[in-house]
Protein backbone atom coordinates (compact mmCIF):
# COMPACT_ATOMS: atom_id res chain seq x y z
CA UNK A 1 0.00 0.00 0.00
CA UNK A 2 1.16 3.47 -1.10
CA UNK A 3 2.59 5.51 1.87
CA UNK A 4 0.00 9.03 2.12
CA UNK A 5 1.65 12.32 3.33
CA UNK A 6 1.09 13.31 6.67
CA UNK A 7 -1.43 15.55 5.67
CA UNK A 8 -3.30 13.38 3.69
CA UNK A 9 -2.76 10.82 6.48
CA UNK A 10 -4.73 13.22 8.80
CA UNK A 11 -7.37 13.78 6.22
CA UNK A 12 -7.96 10.09 6.27
CA UNK A 13 -8.49 9.75 9.72
CA UNK A 14 -10.73 12.76 10.06
CA UNK A 15 -12.33 10.91 7.18
CA UNK A 16 -12.88 7.82 9.33
CA UNK A 17 -14.01 9.68 12.45
CA UNK A 18 -16.59 11.28 10.48
CA UNK A 19 -17.72 7.95 8.80
CA UNK A 20 -17.75 6.07 12.19
CA UNK A 21 -19.85 8.89 13.74
CA UNK A 22 -22.63 8.86 10.89
CA UNK A 23 -22.95 5.74 9.94
CA UNK A 24 -22.28 3.50 12.96
CA UNK A 25 -23.12 6.35 15.87
CA UNK A 26 -26.12 7.75 13.74
CA UNK A 27 -24.81 11.72 14.23
CA UNK A 28 -26.28 13.99 12.00
CA UNK A 29 -23.74 15.98 9.73
CA UNK A 30 -24.43 18.87 12.16
CA UNK A 31 -23.17 17.18 15.33
CA UNK A 32 -20.46 16.12 13.36
CA UNK A 33 -19.17 19.09 12.56
CA UNK A 34 -19.50 20.52 16.18
CA UNK A 35 -17.62 17.00 17.68
CA UNK A 36 -14.91 17.23 14.99
CA UNK A 37 -14.48 20.90 15.48
CA UNK A 38 -15.31 21.62 11.58
CA UNK A 39 -18.02 23.59 9.40
CA UNK A 40 -21.14 21.42 8.48
CA UNK A 41 -19.83 21.82 5.05
CA UNK A 42 -16.52 19.94 5.79
CA UNK A 43 -17.95 16.97 7.67
CA UNK A 44 -20.05 16.32 4.71
CA UNK A 45 -16.99 16.58 2.67
CA UNK A 46 -15.29 14.57 5.11
CA UNK A 47 -18.21 11.54 5.37
CA UNK A 48 -17.96 11.57 1.45
CA UNK A 49 -14.63 11.14 1.78
CA UNK A 50 -14.64 8.28 3.91
CA UNK A 51 -17.34 7.12 1.17
CA UNK A 52 -15.31 7.60 -1.63
CA UNK A 53 -11.76 6.42 0.15
CA UNK A 54 -13.47 2.82 0.56
CA UNK A 55 -13.01 3.30 4.28
CA UNK A 56 -16.72 2.97 4.89
CA UNK A 57 -18.56 -0.48 4.10
CA UNK A 58 -22.32 -1.81 4.17
CA UNK A 59 -23.54 -4.40 5.04
CA UNK A 60 -27.19 -5.17 4.70
CA UNK A 61 -28.52 -8.13 6.80
CA UNK A 62 -31.98 -8.58 5.83
CA UNK A 63 -33.70 -11.29 3.55
CA UNK A 64 -34.33 -7.98 1.80
CA UNK A 65 -30.65 -7.78 0.78
CA UNK A 66 -30.72 -11.37 -0.66
CA UNK A 67 -33.46 -10.78 -2.71
CA UNK A 68 -31.83 -7.27 -4.31
CA UNK A 69 -28.97 -9.57 -5.10
CA UNK A 70 -31.25 -11.86 -7.18
CA UNK A 71 -32.66 -9.92 -8.83
CA UNK A 72 -29.87 -8.31 -10.22
CA UNK A 73 -28.58 -12.06 -10.97
CA UNK A 74 -31.99 -12.51 -12.61
CA UNK A 75 -31.78 -9.15 -14.62
CA UNK A 76 -28.40 -9.82 -16.10
CA UNK A 77 -28.60 -13.55 -17.11
CA UNK A 78 -31.93 -12.83 -19.16
CA UNK A 79 -31.40 -9.10 -20.21
CA UNK A 80 -34.35 -7.88 -18.22
CA UNK A 81 -34.87 -4.06 -18.29
CA UNK A 82 -36.44 -4.46 -14.48
CA UNK A 83 -36.85 -7.30 -12.41
CA UNK A 84 -37.68 -7.15 -8.47
CA UNK A 85 -37.87 -10.36 -6.17
CA UNK A 86 -39.73 -10.10 -3.23
CA UNK A 87 -39.95 -12.11 -0.17
CA UNK A 88 -42.49 -14.22 1.00
CA UNK A 89 -44.34 -14.73 4.09
CA UNK A 90 -42.44 -17.77 5.94
CA UNK A 91 -45.83 -18.86 7.02
CA UNK A 92 -47.15 -18.15 4.18
CA UNK A 93 -45.44 -19.40 1.41
CA UNK A 94 -48.45 -19.55 -1.10
CA UNK A 95 -49.67 -16.09 -0.24
CA UNK A 96 -49.38 -13.85 -3.09
CA UNK A 97 -49.28 -10.86 -0.55
CA UNK A 98 -45.42 -9.91 -1.38
CA UNK A 99 -45.32 -9.71 -5.06
CA UNK A 100 -48.59 -8.40 -5.15
CA UNK A 101 -47.57 -5.34 -3.29
CA UNK A 102 -44.82 -5.31 -5.57
CA UNK A 103 -46.50 -5.56 -8.53
CA UNK A 104 -49.03 -2.87 -7.63
CA UNK A 105 -46.06 -0.12 -6.80
CA UNK A 106 -45.06 -0.66 -10.15
CA UNK A 107 -48.45 -0.95 -11.97
CA UNK A 108 -49.20 2.36 -10.03
CA UNK A 109 -46.04 3.81 -11.90
CA UNK A 110 -47.16 3.31 -14.95
CA UNK A 111 -50.88 4.80 -14.40
CA UNK A 112 -49.56 7.81 -12.97
CA UNK A 113 -48.05 8.42 -16.23
CA UNK A 114 -49.31 11.33 -18.10
CA UNK A 115 -48.38 9.51 -21.58
CA UNK A 116 -51.47 8.02 -22.97
CA UNK A 117 -50.73 4.39 -23.01
CA UNK A 118 -52.25 0.72 -23.73
CA UNK A 119 -51.79 -1.31 -20.90
CA UNK A 120 -53.00 -4.81 -21.20
CA UNK A 121 -53.44 -7.74 -18.61
CA UNK A 122 -54.13 -11.44 -18.10
CA UNK A 123 -55.67 -13.47 -15.71
CA UNK A 124 -55.42 -14.90 -12.56
CA UNK A 125 -55.40 -14.83 -9.17
CA UNK A 126 -51.75 -13.65 -8.51
CA UNK A 127 -52.67 -10.44 -10.50
CA UNK A 128 -56.01 -10.02 -9.49
CA UNK A 129 -54.66 -9.51 -5.89
CA UNK A 130 -52.34 -6.99 -7.11
CA UNK A 131 -54.82 -5.01 -8.96
CA UNK A 132 -56.49 -5.00 -5.16
CA UNK A 133 -53.49 -3.69 -4.18
CA UNK A 134 -53.72 -0.47 -5.76
CA UNK A 135 -55.37 2.63 -5.35
CA UNK A 136 -58.24 3.83 -6.72
CA UNK A 137 -57.00 6.19 -9.61
CA UNK A 138 -58.44 8.08 -12.25
CA UNK A 139 -56.50 7.92 -15.39
CA UNK A 140 -58.69 8.55 -19.04
CA UNK A 141 -56.04 8.76 -20.60
CA UNK A 142 -55.10 5.14 -20.54
CA UNK A 143 -56.56 1.99 -22.22
CA UNK A 144 -56.86 -0.71 -20.60
CA UNK A 145 -57.28 -3.88 -22.68
CA UNK A 146 -57.54 -7.80 -22.02
CA UNK A 147 -54.63 -10.43 -22.93
CA UNK A 148 -57.60 -12.84 -22.33
CA UNK A 149 -60.99 -13.26 -23.49
CA UNK A 150 -62.65 -15.52 -20.96
CA UNK A 151 -66.24 -14.21 -21.16
CA UNK A 152 -68.49 -16.94 -20.45
CA UNK A 153 -71.18 -16.55 -23.01
CA UNK A 154 -73.58 -15.56 -20.30
CA UNK A 155 -71.72 -12.83 -19.79
CA UNK A 156 -70.18 -13.54 -16.95
CA UNK A 157 -66.56 -13.86 -15.65
CA UNK A 158 -63.85 -15.59 -13.48
CA UNK A 159 -63.66 -13.39 -9.97
CA UNK A 160 -59.97 -13.46 -11.39
CA UNK A 161 -60.65 -11.86 -14.39
CA UNK A 162 -58.70 -8.35 -13.47
CA UNK A 163 -60.50 -6.25 -16.34
CA UNK A 164 -63.62 -7.40 -14.92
Amino acid sequence: MKQKNPAEATRLDDAARAGWLYYVAGNTQDEIARKLGVSRQSAQRLVSLAVSERLVKVRLDHPIAHCMELSSRVSDRFGLQSCEVVPSDPDAPSSPIGIAQAAAAEMERHFSSRQPRIIAFGTGRTLRACVDQLPAMDCPQHRIVSLLGNMMSDGSASAYNVII
